[in-house]
């Protein structure tokens, strides 16, 4: 909020009084100035501060002094009190009520230069917090853009500058607009840049008023190409804050005009129907290839699969944040797909690094499945589930299935298919308890500790005591017992790849 009369008058150090006007006006400064004409070296909005010193007694003088200050678009005054003067001249004061200045009595004791930092403080304290404001904007902005793309970042700025806005392509169609559908406001700005102004090359930027409202026109691009044109249209004049924010639209706005989102949304779309697609086995090798290819895969890529947890309520964000991290790899082709426990993300295995680099700024856990083909997706995903489960467990932000030791073991056939034949010994009597089951899975995974894995499953801890005894009945095994426990432990395993 800018700084007013009202704002002066409430600090009780300076003692001011108002004798007239609004005190709901705003001022830009507070000089001290005892010229009779002071007014060719004022800008406006200004509190001239006086003792009257070189003001003429005669009423007709006081009068035309007034005027000049009013014809110069100050505030106010400021009149000091107790060395020129005892009080404001009457004729003065009823000048400046009939001008609309203010008048406020400043008291012998207060000197002008208290006044003048006053004002000077609270205009520093106006510009940081304007300052502020505009920074939250940009984020919010900002993440409206990562969202709801044009329109959210349209409907955002909107409401901070409390204007009209729109957008449209190089052909001045609009594509989106708040409020409204922007039609008037791109009529008006046709005018201004005329049918084909909006084609042409090269940036383009124009701000105009007709009557009361002002027209700013930004053309949108990158790299000297201009996709669209930004147009705004507010009541009240644009400040360098408010230019500010309309800079950072108009990037935000560029970015987006370079890939249309219906595009990009249809390709996303693709992406994730390919994965789910393989995931279900439902391609061939052949076909699987030629979909593949047509996503930026060569058939002899080695793929990798990535699972990222993250809540339910959460995961929508996750999924939007995670394809525009990946669209901005525009040399690493991915596939993207929600699944029930989390969002999958298939890569070239050449390319894992970087696109880890990208994911983990999403603050996600994410677990990593060795080197496979298109036709065995559905196997490294539950390679990737496993690890990304071994990573929340460890309080890891990325676990490699490659690198964990057991898992490592059943990677070779032979080894795997003699575990499944001990999965199957060990774990068919728990088959009709699922309770038993996942409460053996917690306290393998947590090695055996009985806190952790009570609170992994939310159960007193003599509740899993209780269900561990129960497991130890009806396998035949101790699970106190090392050898035991690495036997269930591989059972377990084995079951769940």
């Amino acid at each position: 909020m800018p700084v007013t009369i009202a704002d002066l008058l409430s600090l009780p150090g300076l003692g001011l009084r108002l004798l007239t006007g609004d005190p709901q006006r705003v001022v830009r400064w507070a000089h001290a100035v005892e010229l009779p004409d002071p007014a060719p070296w004022l800008q406006g909005s200004e509190l001239v501060l006086t003792t009257g010193l070189r003001l003429g007694r005669s009423a007709q003088a006081q009068r035309e002094y007034a005027d000049r200050l009013a014809d110069g678009k100050v505030t106010g005054i400021g009149f000091g009190t107790g060395l020129s003067y005892d009080r404001a001249p009457t004729a003065l004061v009823k000048q400046c009520a009939a001008r609309g200045l203010v008048v406020v009595e400043v008291p012998l004791a207060t000197p002008f230069l208290a006044v003048s930092q006053a004002v000077a403080a609270a205009l520093a304290q106006e510009q940081n917090a304007a300052f502020r404001r505009v920074l939250a904007h940009q984020h919010q902005m900002t993440r409206a853009a990562l969202g709801k793309g044009v329109p959210g970042i349209l409907r955002h700025l909107a409401k901070a500058l409390d204007a009209e806005v729109a957008v449209t392509d190089a052909h001045q169609q609009v594509l989106a607009a708040a409020p409204g559908d922007g039609a008037a406001l791109v009529e008006r700005l046709r005018a201004e840049v005329g049918s084909d102004g909006g084609r042409a090359a090269g940036p383009l930027g124009l701000s105009v008023r007709d009557g009361s409202r002002q027209l700013m026109v930004q053309s949108l691009g990158v790299a000297g190409t201009r996709r669209g044109l930004l147009a705004v249209a507010a009541d009240t004049e644009f400040t360098p804050l408010d230019q500010l924010l309309l800079t950072h639209a108009a990037s935000l706005l560029s970015l987006e005009l370079e890939r249309p989102q219906e595009v990009v949304q249809a390709h996303r779309a693709l992406r994730a129907a390919v994965l789910g697609t393989l995931l279900d086995g439902g391609l061939t090798a052949q076909a699987a290839h030629r979909s593949l290819r047509h996503l930026g895969f060569a058939p002899t890529d080695r793929l990798v699969v990535l699972l990222l947890l993250q809540s339910r309520y959460q995961r929508p964000a996750l999924v939007q944040q995670a394809a525009r991290s990946l669209d901005d790899l525009a040399s690493c082709p991915y596939l993207l797909r929600e699944e029930e426990d989390g969002v999958v993300v298939v890569t070239r295995i050449a390319d894992l690094d970087t696109v880890l680099d990208t994911l983990e700024a999403a603050d996600v856990t994410i677990g990593v499945s060795g080197g496979t083909t298109p036709d065995d997706l559905s196997a490294a995903l539950r390679a990737a589930r496993y690890a990304a489960t071994q990573a929340k467990a460890d309080r890891r932000r990325v676990a490699r299935y490659g690198q964990l030791r057991l898992p490592a073991l059943l990677a070779d056939a032979t080894v795997r298919t003699a575990v499944g034949h001990l999965a199957d010994d060990l774990l068919t009597p728990l088959e009709e308890h699922p309770v038993l089951y996942r409460s053996l899975e917690a306290f393998l995974q947590h090695n055996g500790g009985w806190e952790p894995a009570s609170r992994a499953l939310g159960v007193h801890r003599h509740t899993l005591r209780h269900r561990m005894a129960r497991v130890s009945e009806l396998t035949g095994l101790d699970l106190e017992s090392a050898q035991d426990r690495a036997a269930l432990l591989l059972a377990v395993l084995s079951r769940r790849l």
